[in-house]
């Protein structure tokens, strides 16, 4: 019988050292936003800075253009330790997105010179600014692609099971960005300088990346003539990140064409408010889900090693754990975002109630989702989640095509919920079950339960934000959210409870 005493040590120390560098990472992406939307908010006015919202929500598309190689090379990295598997797998990838990268960069060239009415797709753009806004989408388009090969070192460290220089590497970007915005600021630029900045620095820290992963891990260098019959040939890599670049894509489509919808049908100026409540729940999915992007690469390893047990009992402990962190954004987001926005960008950048209640209980969707998209991307997803990945993208946009006029900015975020809540809400269970053969699965009663007591808080939420005002609606809402809390630990399972005990309180 296998004795997995020192691989839990090690995945308990990966864990902590993981989560840890994850919860940083988030702190400072959220004093980057805490500063940088003000800024840019207050230098670009709201035209101009949605239309770099909308910018930046193209690019988020542009950076698949790795055909989801990143992520397939994460995966089959963490799927073993020997290093000439890894040297060969990082040769192939970085080989594959340089090629990549080339051709993509010659065809944008070529498009942009050919088909000059492609910068319809930012919407309806203001002549005065339309030259600015298509050559700063030019440029910065061209540098992400540059850097596209670079991607695979964060990529590798995760598959090296040290997620936490992943996520250092994501911080440095973060206020690397932010340099770049106050740059822009200080000599006086446009959306063209923010560009070349932004895509300057990111390009550096790609670099960066890649030499501090050579220098800590000689033993990955690639090596130009080596081959391991064992290790996955390109095409594996290939065929394995376009399973992944379609879910990207998906998630894509749900958390970045509500933008390009509004603007289209609303105009850039009504992005500004819906992207910045976006993005306060977004700190919200990424708090939430910071332990998860942990667990992948060591779902994946435990995986290969046929460590059931620990898969099982991690994967409901967590699913359990971050419904209730979700809940608590979901019913406290409805009593004090608005309160929260006003200070952080003003009265003009909250979204409306609509929006905050259905991001709202999109974050909490996203918790319970967190849970099974870790595990189900640490056993490589086969094709069948991606196409229920595409479904819940169409209807996501199906629903906010049809929303956005009678609702305005809150029916394009009830398309986001309602599509997640279609999909995620059964399938992802189901499938890791039958994946696995029935060795791991949900444990839905503390899920159910939990259902009804953020059910419950929500509509005292809602009753408590459209009635009360001032420091009456903070009182009760803290009183909500306390209840919220209460209730939420006297249902959770008795191995939390334990858990919760041991880290906390030390107890045996």
């Amino acid at each position: 019988m296998k004795s997995f005493k020192g691989p839990e040590l090690n995945r308990k120390r990966t864990l902590i050292l993981g989560t840890i560098s994850n919860y940083a990472a988030i702190f400072v992406s959220i004093i980057v936003s805490l500063i940088s939307v003000p800024i840019g908010l207050h230098y670009f006015g709201p035209i101009r800075y949605g239309i770099w919202l909308v910018i930046g929500s193209i690019l988020a598309y542009l950076r698949t253009a790795d055909f989801g190689v990143g992520l397939s090379t994460l995966t089959f990295m963490a799927q073993t330790s020997d290093s000439a598997h890894h040297r060969v797998i990082l040769r192939r990838s970085i080989s594959l997105l340089f090629w990549v990268s080339i051709v993509l960069i010659m065809l944008m060239i070529v498009v942009s010179h050919l088909f000059p009415g492609w910068t319809l797709i930012l919407g309806k753009v203001p002549l005065d600014f339309q030259e600015e806004a298509t050559t700063a989408a030019i440029a910065i388009a061209i540098l992400i692609l540059f850097q596209l090969p670079t991607t695979i070192f964060a990529a590798a460290f995760s598959g090296l099971q040290q997620v936490h220089w992943n996520r250092a590497y994501g911080a440095l970007r973060s206020v690397f960005v932010l340099s770049a915005l106050v740059a822009t600021v200080s000599i006086g630029g446009n959306l063209i300088t923010l560009a070349f900045f932004t895509g300057f620095v990111n390009l550096l820290v790609g670099i960066i990346s890649g030499v501090h992963l050579f220098l800590v891990h000689p033993d990955v260098r690639p090596r130009v003539s080596e081959r391991v019959a064992a290790a996955p040939s390109s095409r594996v890599l290939f065929i394995s990140g376009a399973r992944f670049l379609t879910l990207q894509i998906s998630a894509l489509i749900i958390w970045n064409t509500d933008n390009l919808v509004i603007s289209h049908y609303l105009g850039p100026g009504s992005v500004t408010p819906y992207a910045v409540t976006f993005k306060l729940f977004q700190m919200g999915i990424f708090m939430v889900n910071a332990v998860t992007t942990v667990l992948w690469p060591m779902y994946s390893r435990a995986s290969g090693e046929g460590n059931w047990a620990w898969i099982q009992r991690t994967y409901n402990r967590c699913a359990s754990t971050l419904v209730m962190a979700g809940g608590l954004i979901w019913v406290g987001g409805i009593i004090f975002s608005q309160a929260i926005i006003n200070l952080w960008a003003g009265p003009a950048a909250y979204g409306g109630l609509i929006e905050v209640l259905a991001l709202g209980g999109y974050v909490y969707l996203s918790s319970f989702g967190g849970s099974n998209s870790s595990l189900i991307n640490g056993l490589n997803p086969t094709n069948i989640v991606v196409v229920f990945g595409v479904i819940e993208a169409m209807i996501n946009l199906g629903i906010s095509l049809v929303l956005v006029k009678p609702l305005g900015i809150g029916g394009v975020a009830v398309g986001t919920f309602l599509a997640s809540l279609a999909i995620n809400s059964w399938f992802p269970p189901l499938y890791i079950k039958r994946r696995t053969f029935g060795k791991v699965r949900l444990n839905r009663i503390p899920i159910l339960t939990h259902v009804l007591v953020v059910g419950c808080c929500v509509i005292l939420a809602m009753l408590t934000t459209l009635f009360l005002e001032g420091w009456a609606r903070v009182g009760i809402g803290i009183i909500i959210i306390i209840f919220y809390v209460l209730l939420s630990w006297r249902l959770s399972p008795h191995n939390f409870k334990s858990l919760v005990r041991q880290t906390v309180l030390g107890e045996k």
